[in-house]
């Protein structure tokens, strides 16, 4: 199975990982950019070599499922494969100023990176 961008993987150590992008090797190859969150929000990210990465899972969104990205509440629209961007309705909301006063957001759509996507809404 070819692995893609937003793929969820097993490298050696038996972590599991996101595919964030693809580079090539000396070798010829093509090695995977990981990448996978800690548990204090940070993020680690590694190089391998495609050839030797388990497929876990090749995670969907459904239109109109509900996500969160960066925090931020909102649904799914839909994938841009070619450049792996993922397109999200984010919810309208409120945010407060350093005066204290607060400034209302319309909903409006966001490009985000799929793997970040993926990251944030499958268990990685």
């Amino acid at each position: 199975m070819t692995v893609q961008v937003g793929d969820i993987v097993v490298a050696g150590s038996g972590l599991r990982w996101c595919i964030l992008g693809f580079v090539g090797n000396p070798s010829g190859g093509q090695d995977a950019k990981l990448i996978r969150k800690n548990s204090d929000g940070s993020f680690t990210g590694v190089q391998k070599d495609s050839e030797m990465l388990i497929a876990v899972e090749s995670p969907v969104f459904e239109i109109g499922e509900p996500v969160t990205i960066n925090g931020l509440k909102g649904v799914f629209q839909s994938i841009e494969r070619e450049e792996h961007v993922a397109r999200i309705m984010l919810a309208p909301r409120s945010k407060q100023l350093a005066s204290g006063g607060f400034v209302e957001i319309q909903a409006g759509v966001s490009r985000a990176s799929f793997a970040l996507l993926v990251l944030e809404n499958r268990k990685v």
